[in-house]
């Protein structure tokens, strides 16, 4: 059984990897086990289904019914006051290509401008900061923004001055995404396996420097999902720098 983490009062969905089966939302786990429980109840662990969170904590995450049709109908009443009861969102800068070798290298040298960058920015708290594959095609930097902090008192002040930060970076980092930004953004859970059609199955996992980028790079190449499974997760910081 692979460890995933960063889970805790997350939303949890699942997504098929080339969207030709429906999706499903509104779940949540307590454990790795659990996960493995949920997609058996589920019937989709042979189904190549990548594992989503959202990037906002909330204070409780409901458990909804099993029973399709109830728990749809209580997922949509829970959306419609869920950012009412966030905690914390994410940091999440999001370096995206195109699934090959070279796109990884192109995204990855992004994600080195955007470290100096960051340095910038948020001063010694940019050390805080984690990088991770996203298990396709580039690099997510994460960290944690708590609400009521120096970074904003409501979830949706968070992300617009993450988007700040985004655009300040868009032409030295042309990979990164600049689009999404919104408090029911979702990200690949980490530690989760990412079912690819260019690289087979992959996991997302942390890269900490060129050594693992290169690694990386060799285990996409030969496909190589034994070195993803055997790969240690970090945890993500909260980072408390004021923005200027």
């Amino acid at each position: 059984m692979i460890q995933v983490a960063e889970f805790v009062n997350k939303e949890l969905g699942f997504l098929h990897y080339n969207r030709e089966l429906l999706p499903f939302r509104g779940y949540n786990i307590s454990s790795s086990k659990n996960l493995l429980e949920l997609e058996r109840i589920l019937k989709i662990r042979t189904k190549q289904y990548n594992t989503y969170v959202t990037i906002a904590t909330y204070s409780e995450m409901p458990r909804f019914p099993l029973n399709p049709k109830l728990h749809w109908a209580q997922f949509k009443e829970w959306v419609k006051t869920r950012d009412q009861t966030i905690t914390s969102i994410d940091f999440m800068l999001d370096f995206d290509t195109n699934p090959s070798i070279s796109g990884i290298e192109e995204a990855w040298q992004d994600v080195i401008r955007a470290k100096y960058m960051l340095n910038i920015l948020l001063g010694d708290q940019a050390k805080y900061l984690t990088t991770w594959f996203s298990g396709n095609k580039g690099f997510h930097i994460l960290g944690k923004c708590k609400i009521g902090s120096s970074w904003g008192n409501t979830a949706q002040e968070i992300i617009n001055k993450q988007k700040d930060i985004a655009m300040q970076m868009e032409l030295l980092c042309p990979s990164i995404d600049t689009s999404i930004y919104d408090t029911a953004r979702l990200r690949k859970l980490l530690g989760s396996y990412v079912y690819t059609k260019q690289f087979g199955k992959t996991r997302v996992i942390p890269i900490c420097d060129d050594q693992e980028k290169d690694e990386l790079q060799i285990a996409l190449a030969t496909k190589n999902t034994k070195w993803f499974e055997q790969k240690p997760l970090i945890r993500i910081n909260n980072i408390k720098k004021e923005m200027n």
